[in-house]
């Protein structure tokens, strides 16, 4: 699992969030969770589903209206790489902290994980998840002192070239 995955898993919501599932223009969470869980039937997208509503419910009530979730899509895919790394360290600081710790990492990942299901190949040994924590950890936690800053983030995604060309797949969508 990388950060560079994240256009992929989130234009699998995007186009799953249409007039059909959410007439009434409003989605809440078990709703979203059941679109998540048709893209991934091998797989528990609960989990990874419960985050990314999370990140699209900015009021904290709920329910994603349709603008919030046209908020986001836009910012994905029309914004800077600034606004973009940003929208993308709220979905990853789960507690809204403004912090990642190596808990919400795991949490993510092991997330993500349950979502591709066990018959991924090639087949991911058990303690996968944690190595790509400590991985993300290296990388971004620049001042180790065991957390990630927004700024921390930001910074090393802009020196990762992987990150910088997943980011533009966005732009390329519509």
């Amino acid at each position: 699992m990388e950060l560079s995955n994240l256009p992929r898993l989130f234009l699998s919501s995007s186009q799953a969030l249409s007039a059909k599932e959410c007439p009434s223009g409003v989605v809440n969470e078990e709703t979203f969770k059941q679109i998540y869980a048709q893209f991934f039937p091998h797989g528990d997208a609960s989990m990874y589903a419960h985050y990314l509503f999370n990140a699209f419910d900015t009021a904290q009530n709920g329910s994603v209206k349709f603008e919030d979730f046209v908020m986001a899509l836009s910012i994905l895919l029309r914004g800077t790489v600034h606004e973009k790394l940003r929208w993308t360290f709220n979905l990853y600081d789960i507690n809204k902290d403004g912090y990642i710790n190596k808990e919400e990492m795991m949490d993510i990942v092991k997330a993500i994980y349950d979502m591709m299901g066990k018959y991924t190949y090639p087949v991911l040994k058990e303690d996968a998840p944690r190595q790509h924590v400590e991985v993300f950890f290296q990388k971004m936690d620049k001042n180790k002192d065991g957390v990630v800053t927004l700024d921390e983030f930001i910074e090393s995604c802009q020196e990762d070239d992987n990150i910088m060309r997943s980011l533009q797949l966005f732009e390329n969508v519509m």
